[in-house]
């Protein structure tokens, strides 16, 4: 497998290049959400709080938010860009009374522990410097029965064709990162494109 290689700016400053990729991840993150919300009604959440990570222009917090009527959401990022452009999807969605958006780092989370039913990310893992202390964020976060779900590009041969790739981490990679924070009654799941960690039923 080919060495993994970080990349060099994990966060959107410029607003075209937000704007863009805010067109071309819809349809991906339809998609993403449906999942999320599904495992997440398997677990029997209806209501309560559940944190985005790595919110970007908070579709996925938005599409949780529709499939989960009870469920209060926030968006965390740390690009003031991709946040003033999930603050206007939230609007055109309708859902701004259920969902908000707050700058953040998921190394430093401004939360008080316990705060959140469910926390969830997507493809923001391999943008993290510390992954560990991001866990760790999750775990002080989370209620003591909270839930998790986490899914992130997974590196493979295909990093030959896009940096994201290539900036992912292995299955195995993640168990190591995972054994070393906090973070506890995970599972790690491999798919052929991707990887999630998930609380254990």
């Amino acid at each position: 497998m080919m060495k993994r290689k970080p990349l060099e700016i994990g966060v959107f400053e410029d607003i075209e290049v937000a704007k863009r990729y805010d067109r071309e991840s819809r349809t991906r993150t339809q998609h993403v959400s449906k999942s999320f919300v599904s495992v997440a009604k398997k677990w029997g959440i209806r209501g309560g709080k559940a944190l985005d990570v790595g919110t970007g222009t908070g579709l996925l917090a938005i599409g949780l938010a529709r499939g989960i009527p009870g469920l209060e959401v926030t968006g965390l990022d740390l690009s003031d860009v991709v946040l003033e452009l999930a603050v206007d999807n939230a609007r055109e969605s309708g859902v701004t009374s259920r969902v908000s958006y707050q700058r953040g780092d998921a190394e430093e989370m401004p939360f008080e522990d316990g705060a959140f039913d469910l926390v969830m990310s997507s493809n923001t893992l391999h943008l993290i410097e510390n992954p560990i202390r991001m866990f760790d964020e999750i775990q002080r976060v989370l209620k003591p029965r909270g839930r998790f779900f986490i899914s992130d590009l997974r590196r493979s041969w295909l990093g030959i064709l896009t940096k994201h790739i290539r900036a992912s981490y292995s299955p195995k990679e993640v168990e190591d990162l995972l054994s070393q924070s906090r973070l506890r009654n995970w599972q790690v799941k491999d798919r052929f494109l991707w990887l999630s960690i998930v609380s254990k039923s």
